[in-house]
């Protein structure tokens, strides 16, 4: 035996003598064939060894090998090539001839991969180079300008607020319009705890070919996010931090103190009273917008390694995220971990895990409301600037005609404070059953657990006296688990390429949540509801819902010519009638790539191909138990002077309920031109979303004021353009463009009728304005054609458009329309040397805004502050103006919805700029690192637009489809410059 371990010693010895004899040193220089031009950062990959460098800004590079290996040269832009070498060399020539990298480049699909070249539906995807050197908190933040017919607005300026996405139109009235987003192969609810440094790549998928194997979730689109992987024997430590301030971009000029008291006045004048206020007995004069917004400070920290063997690849990260907002008091902060393995377990079967854990704390203050109903943003432009912010035993002021706390009050009073806790993954497990014949099973879950606690003391402010205290505890908690299983199999017959895709779905969720409600507190000092005199509200609630599926997927090659995939998924849910639960989604789309043919011979497009597709896709976003006749608790009843529990139905039940499906054709081109430097797409669709979820009045003989029923078709229209071109690739120089520009035009075919007519977006006070009825889009503004100010009376003349004499609600009209006409993005990226510059720009063209702010700053029939454009108001007979009198109580209805509060919404956005600095490449390897670079960044720098209030980008309610771009008060984005570090060893 010691025999054997001396021989066996020896024979390990001798061939590590060998291999060290063996060792070569290599240098040389690679270069465009070209041009011989140098290639700078070009990457050399030794096969066997799996080592590897880049080249210097001379093109040069070193590296030594253990033994005779394989040099893969490659760089983007060009084809790679491979050169076998045996022995030494300092002199090694290499020159590189430009290829179409993005036609070669893998793109992440549904359940699969593809080469780009290989696609035949409309999928983009988005750079995500220098994603972790911009301020961004949300991933939807990287879609913003990048992709063509992709909407993002970010409706809200509020610390982690919330950004609408809108692929290809709002396609649903109540369902949603939101895309699903799929994190590593997990559908996700919510992004917001995902940390955009973290992300590898994300791919748009658009058209109903390209989306359509997600079925029953992808009427509105698929966000494909795959975050990032180890490389083998590549470990590497990253380390990025930057800090920033943030302030509001402007603010809107209000009236001082002297014009505030001569309104007021004259308002009560006008009305037939006595003036209410005295110049004399106010000193303040109170700048609220002032108060109220502050220079907030912004950093972001994450920590990564990664790394791993041939059979093991590995990615752990963690990071930090704080944020404060511009107005006081509001803030956002994340914490993350995130960890990715993958590993050979032995030839034939890999395993792996991806899993995220986030916790998000965010300190709320109200906006989007009046300021009687605490809105902090319309509080600070209407609150009088005659008062202070405290009375002198320490109590807020209200204002002094009406108690109406001030907007400090509505800030430093309240205790609100939102922690959600996510933890997001999937274990997964991939079987090489037979050659080319793989069997995968996965298993996801998603749980999100939130808290809210709100407390208001019982002193310092008139509401909270009024109650002695409130405190409100409101928990939910999701968890949802996702089982996959899917067969892949491939072969080649002759040129005939053939990949055969099918698998089986289960996913289920389950829900709860409880809300307590206490009133009485002593004091400010313990802010739990156990501390409250009168237990109020106590309720918990819970809900459930599961989907099961089968989806399956044919693609065909030709000679990389002639492609075809046929796409089809069975879903089934738990949210519709029994016999309506299933519904079938399939597609099918072809591309030809033209420029493979004999017969086609062009010295400037190197590359054409034309695609189409047809297929449906559905929205199954309702209640879950909407189908069915549900009950409702606290019908209590007295029977013989007992109070006993009761129940009563709450919900009409509908078996015949079913899916929103919409089906969707697309025409696209894809080209590229001058030897793969100019890189165009142009696409052409059409969707039609039928059996639209409405909630619709019922006759009250039902028993019931409304149902949900299918009912209705909406269609969505319209083109894209987007652009990629290399524009300059030299030594010391380069330039990148990228340009997208697409149109969508959005009408209501069918709600039940011509003469059905749908409300939405209530202004308190005004009544609603937005219509939705057959022929017109989605967030069409509905109300009085406004015609200028009478000169003789001072009021507004509105239209009289059925010419009967009176001026009502038979008059009102539409007066605006929320979608644009055009989106764009233009994003450069130059090179010089060591710095880059990364500039975006985003312009939405053609959309109206209704200015809601403006009824409360412009309405001047209350004891409110006012814009100081009231300055101009009519005041005697014969003036000319576009503002109307000051008369307290509006007895003219002067600020009623109509045209006067319509406004352009169109911009043009600076929306980022990134200025890096990457140390030369000779001290970077003294000092052994792989990557040290500086930036500056600065987002919302510049923004070009008509529209006078804070910004044009806004949306009081949300995400809605129906009621979009109303300005009532909304918390406004925020100028952001913002410094950093990025270290990589």
């Amino acid at each position: 035996m010691r025999l054997f371990s001396t021989l066996f010693i020896s024979i390990q010895l001798l061939c590590l003598g060998s291999i060290t004899a063996q060792a070569l040193q290599l240098s040389g220089t690679i270069s465009d064939l070209q041009t011989g031009e140098p290639l700078i950062g070009a990457t050399i990959y030794a096969q066997d060894a799996q080592v590897g460098t880049t080249s210097d800004f001379a093109g040069a590079f070193s590296l030594e090998l253990p033994a005779a290996d394989t040099l893969i040269f490659s760089y983007t832009g060009y084809e790679s090539t491979g050169r076998f070498v045996r022995t030494s060399s300092k002199a090694l020539q290499v020159q590189l001839s430009t290829s179409n990298t993005l036609l070669n480049e893998v793109v992440v699909i549904g359940y699969g991969t593809k080469q780009r070249g290989d696609l035949t539906g409309a999928v983009a995807s988005v750079n995500t180079e220098n994603i972790d050197k911009k301020p961004f908190t949300r991933i939807e933040n990287a879609l913003q300008g990048s992709v063509a017919g992709v909407q993002v607005s970010q409706y809200s300026g509020r610390p982690g607020g919330g950004i609408s996405v809108r692929i290809r139109g709002a396609t649903s009235l109540s369902a949603g319009n939101d895309p699903l987003y799929v994190i590593d192969g997990v559908p996700v609810l919510f992004t917001d705890g995902i940390d955009p440094a973290n992300i590898a790549s994300i791919e748009v998928m658009k058209d109903a070919s390209a989306s359509a194997i997600y079925g029953a979730r992808a009427a509105n689109g698929v966000v494909l996010i795959t975050t990032k992987r180890g490389i083998p024997n590549q470990t590497q430590i990253s380390f990025n931090s930057n800090i920033g301030v943030s302030e509001v971009v402007r603010t809107l000029p209000v009236l001082g103190a002297t014009d505030y008291v001569d309104l007021i006045n004259e308002s009560y004048i006008n009305a037939g009273q006595q003036p209410v206020l005295t110049a004399d007995n106010f000193t303040a004069n109170t700048d609220w917008q002032d108060e109220i917004f502050q220079q907030a400070v912004t950093s972001n920290a994450q920590l990564s390694v990664s790394g791993g063997s041939p059979d093991t690849r590995y990615f752990i990260a963690v990071g930090r995220t704080r944020q404060e907002g511009i107005v006081k008091e509001s803030g956002f902060e994340r914490f993350n971990f995130r960890t990715n393995l993958d590993a050979q377990l032995r030839p034939g079967i890999k395993v792996g895990t991806n899993f995220s854990v986030a916790r998000i704390n965010a300190d709320n203050i109200p906006d989007n409301n009046r300021v009687n109903q605490g809105g902090v943003i319309l509080g600070a432009l209407s609150t009088p600037p005659i008062i202070d912010i405290y009375n002198p035993d320490g109590t807020y002021t209200t204002n002094p005609l009406q108690a109406w706390e001030n907007p400090i009050a509505n800030i430093e009073a309240p205790q609100d404070v939102s922690s959600t806790t996510r933890v997001v993954g999937n274990v997964y497990a991939l079987f090489e059953i037979l050659p080319k014949l793989e069997f995968k099973t996965s298993l996801g879950i998603e749980t999100n657990y939130n808290k809210n606690d709100y407390f208001l003391d019982p002193f310092r402010t008139q509401f909270g006296r009024s109650l002695e205290g409130l405190a409100t505890t409101n928990t939910n908690r999701e968890f949802i688990w996702l089982w996959e299983n899917t067969l892949q199999y491939n072969w080649q017959l002759g040129d005939n390429n053939f990949t055969l895709l099918g698998g089986i779905t289960a996913q289920e969720s389950a829900y709860e949540g409880t809300f307590s409600r206490a009133e009485g507190f002593p004091n400010g000092a313990i802010t739990t509801l156990n501390a409250g005199s009168r237990k109020i509200e106590a309720s918990s609630y819970g809900s459930q819902w599961a989907l099961f599926s089968y989806l399956g997927r044919l693609s065909y090659s030709r000679q990389d010519k002639y492609l075809l995939d046929l796409n089809f998924r069975a879903d089934g849910s738990s949210r519709f009638g029994r016999g309506n639960r299933f519904a079938y989604f399939p597609a099918v789309s072809a591309a030809w790539r033209i420029s493979k043919e004999d017969f086609f011979a062009s010295k400037w497009i190197a590359d054409l191909k034309l695609r189409a597709s047809y297929g449906a896709t559905g929205n199954q976003n309702i209640g879950d138990f909407t189908a069915l006749g549900l009950y409702a608790t606290g019908a209590n009843y007295n029977f013989n002077d007992i109070i006993l529990p009761g129940t009563r139905p709450s919900t009409i039940s509908n078996e015949n309920l079913r899916w929103e499906t919409t089906n969707q054709y697309d025409i696209g081109i894809d080209a590229s031109l001058f030897n793969y430097k100019l890189n165009v797409t142009v696409d052409y669709y059409n969707k039609l979303t039928n059996d639209l979820l409405i909630n619709i009045d019922l006759p009250r003989s039902s028993g019931f004021e409304s149902g949900i029923q299918n009912l209705g078709q909406v269609r969505n229209q319209g083109w894209e353009f987007s652009l990629r071109s290399f524009n300059v690739q030299k030594k010391n120089f380069g330039w990148e463009t990228a340009f997208n520009v697409s149109a969508n035009r959005n009408e209501v075919l069918d709600i039940g009728g011509p003469d059905k007519i749908i409300f939405a977006g209530d202004i308190p006070e005004s009544g609603f304005s937005v219509i939705v009825q057959e022929g017109l889009p989605l967030g069409s503004f509905y109300g009085y054609e406004s015609l200028g100010v009478d000169q003789q009376t001072g009021d507004i003349v509105f239209a009289d458009l059925n010419d009967d004499g009176i001026v009502d609600e038979n008059d009102r009209t539409v007066i605006g329309d929320a979608n644009p006409d055009l989106i764009m993005g233009l994003t450069n990226t130059v090179r010089w040397k060591n710095f880059s510059l990364d500039v975006l720009l985003q312009a939405t063209l053609g959309n109206d805004v209704f200015n809601a702010t403006r009824i409360e700053t412009e309405g001047m029939f209350s004891v409110k502050n006012a814009s100081t454009a009231v300055l101009e108001r009519w005041r005697n007979p014969g003036d000319i103006s576009r503002i109307p009198r000051a008369v307290f109580g509006d007895p003219a209805q002067n600020s009623r919805i109509s045209s006067r509060f319509i406004e352009d919404g169109s911009f043009l956005r600076l929306r980022n700029v990134t200025l890096t600095y990457a140390l030369p490449d000779k001290l970077r390897e003294q000092a052994r690192l792989t990557d040290f670079s500086i930036y500056l960044s600065g987002q919302n720098l510049l923004t070009f637009s008509d529209y006078s209030g804070y910004d044009p980008e806004v949306n009081r309610d949300g995400g809605s489809a129906i009621s979009q771009g109303i300005d009532y008060g909304t918390y406004p984005q925020a100028r952001i410059f913002t410094g950093g570090l990025r270290i990589s060893f």
